[in-house]
């Protein structure tokens, strides 16, 4: 009873923190965007527009910009270097480099500059026979003269869930793109196809 109420909290825990830490630090970003563009751009608008004393919302389109164009710069080489050269920065910092690794480890998952993490879909058994669970194989490991699927299977805003070890022969592989996959899951189910597809030849 105390290791499941123990288990329980901890979970929790691993859930609030990223998620409150990620509401904040986007928070704080459009506050201070708006607080630092917002004078600027009402003056533009006052001398296009006479007569306009504050167009609300400009601060918020500022900082969409802004991460459009962050997202373009992480896209080209020269922008992978500075962003890594910044990155090594911040892992410097005591503290903050947790809080940091922890959110960019979730975020990076799913990037979808990330096509290393998940190799393909899969359908497997689980929790129990008769029923089944959308899952992604992470890599291959041989146990004995056996091949087995190492299976993550997302349990909780896909960032937390189980890790499965199950023979090859188990997984059923699907004609299903990553992408796909985590917009289904991330719908409730209510993005998933009529038909899942077997991949020719899988198991």
């Amino acid at each position: 009873m105390y290791g499941n109420v123990k288990k329980s909290f901890l979970t929790g825990i691993l859930v609030l923190v990223p998620l409150v830490v990620s509401v904040t630090l986007i928070l704080w970003f459009f506050v201070k965007v708006d607080d630092l563009f917002s004078p600027v751009l009402d003056g533009v608008f006052r001398a296009l527009l006479p007569g306009t004393d504050h167009v609300p919302g400009t601060g918020v389109l500022t900082g969409l910009v802004i991460i459009l164009l962050l997202g373009t710069l992480a896209r080209n080489v020269v922008g992978k270097r500075l962003l890594d050269a910044l990155d090594r920065l911040i892992q410097q910092i005591p503290g903050y480099r947790t809080v940091y690794s922890t959110i960019k480890q979730l975020t990076s998952a799913f990037s979808p500059e990330n096509t290393q993490s998940f190799k393909e879909v899969l359908l497997v058994e689980y929790p129990m026979e008769g029923a089944y669970a959308l899952g992604f194989r992470t890599m291959t490991v041989e146990e004995g003269d056996r091949r087995l699927v190492v299976v993550y299977i997302p349990t909780n805003h896909l960032y937390l869930g189980e890790v499965l070890f199950i023979p090859e022969e188990k997984a059923v592989r699907l004609e299903m793109s990553i992408e796909q996959a985590v917009r289904l899951l991330m719908s409730g189910g209510i993005a998933a196809p009529r038909e899942l597809r077997r991949v020719r030849g899988g198991a």
